[in-house]
């Protein structure tokens, strides 16, 4: 993965500080998490092939960056954590604030493409299903071992086809659901950021 690429994934522009890499990295880590779709294995595996991909841009962007700078921003993000808040100044939390919506923005951005894959697939599908479906009533009626094995062949496909167009339909609401629940978090964090700017 190149410098780009991986600026791209966490949703970055060139010059992004380390705090910035490491905010941005923890804030789609925590919103594309594989542990938020246990209840579809087909949507889990797509999670986590996301976190190789986010973890892998971390590593290509912190590349090179002292471990003594990893260990103080580590260490004032648990003096933080302990005192109970994120950041203490205004401009502190309107940065959190925007690196949260940013990073809210760039996971459902990957939610929506997923969702937009699998609306492609499942219109090959039905269009398969129709195919499929003409054959079999062609080939219902047709006597001899061939029509037997096509129209056999044909009814399996239709069978699977429309299993497979449900379970494509599920996995699109599910996406749908997270997409409306990621927009929900930019917008909070976008209205978080304006309030404290104008503090």
């Amino acid at each position: 993965m190149t410098r780009d690429e991986a600026l791209q994934v966490l949703g970055l522009k060139q010059g992004a500080s380390p705090r910035e890499v490491r905010l941005a990295y923890r804030e789609l880590a925590q919103m594309l998490h594989p542990d938020k779709f246990n209840d579809n294995k087909k949507l889990r595996a797509r999670a986590e092939q996301q976190m190789r991909s986010i973890n892998e841009a971390r590593d290509v962007l912190l590349k090179g960056v002292s471990a003594t700078s990893s260990h103080a921003d580590g260490a004032a993000s648990r003096r933080t954590r302990t005192s109970g808040a994120s950041a203490s100044t205004p401009a502190e939390i309107a940065f959190e604030a925007e690196a949260r919506a940013h990073a809210a923005e760039t996971a459902r951005l990957t939610v929506v493409a997923q969702a937009r894959t699998l609306r492609e697939r499942r219109g090959g599908m039905v269009g398969m299903i129709a195919v499929a479906a003409l054959v079999l009533i062609v080939t219902w009626r047709m006597s001899g071992l061939v029509g037997s094995v096509v129209s056999s062949v044909a009814l399996m496909v239709t069978v699977w086809g429309i299993f497979d167009v449900v379970t494509l339909s599920n996995q699109m609401k599910v996406l749908a659901q997270r997409a409306r629940e990621l927009q929900r978090q930019r917008d909070a964090a976008r209205d978080i950021a304006r309030r404290a700017r104008e503090l």
